[in-house]
């Protein structure tokens, strides 16, 4: 498996950019999809991706697993964990990242600093993205039983996506779903608004 794969090229287009964290999302996906055998059209196929790092985009690009249509339920629990199941089966495919794949590499995160600050010179920007390149590769080379725990568990599927009602904020004049507002002194406003320090 390679960059030029083109299920990996569509994903690394919709992402941006290739990279180890896309490179884990793209075996996520490929794994779910070999399993459930479909890309979600709706919302039938449904992923719970415990972290927002760049595989979730990976996800979204080949599982068809997206925020707009409800089928993209994220926990911000940092963790490289997803689990796929199938609206109305209670058996859930759970996949997690090895904690030793990817050990921790000063460097290369000495490297990402620099480049992030904007402080890295070209050889540097040369030798961070040689390394990243790298790191994404042997993700993608490396056998399943490698690089994740694999198991099926049973889960209590959550309920399908729910439309709520418009309200208009009496503040800002902004629409926002129902049940996100908040009464201020008698009048619903929305949570920007209400969180906002000056009234």
């Amino acid at each position: 498996m390679d960059f030029d794969n083109a299920n990996f090229k569509t994903a690394a287009q919709f992402h941006g950019h290739v990279c180890p964290g896309l490179s884990i999302g793209y075996r996520v996906a490929e794994l779910a999809a070999n399993h459930f055998k479909d890309r979600s059209k709706d919302e039938e196929l449904v992923a719970i991706v415990e972290n927002k790092s760049c595989a979730v985009d990976a996800i979204q690009a080949i599982n068809g697993c997206t925020c707009g249509k409800g089928n993209l339920i994220f926990k911000d629990y940092g963790k490289h964990v997803y689990t796929y199941f199938k609206r109305g089966d209670k058996k859930a495919l759970r996949i997690s990242l090895k904690p030793d794949v990817l050990p921790q590499d000063e460097k290369h995160t000495s490297l990402f600093a620099k480049l992030r600050a904007g402080t890295a010179s070209p050889e540097e920007t040369k030798e961070f993205q040689a390394s990243h390149e790298a790191k994404s590769q042997k993700v993608l080379e490396m056998p399943e039983e490698e690089l994740f725990l694999i198991k099926e568990v049973e889960i209590e599927p959550p309920e399908k996506a729910i439309i709520y009602p418009t309200i208009i904020c009496s503040k800002c004049g902004e629409g926002f779903m129902e049940p996100l507002g908040r009464v201020r002194k008698g009048k619903i406003i929305c949570l920007p608004c209400f969180e906002a320090k000056n009234e």
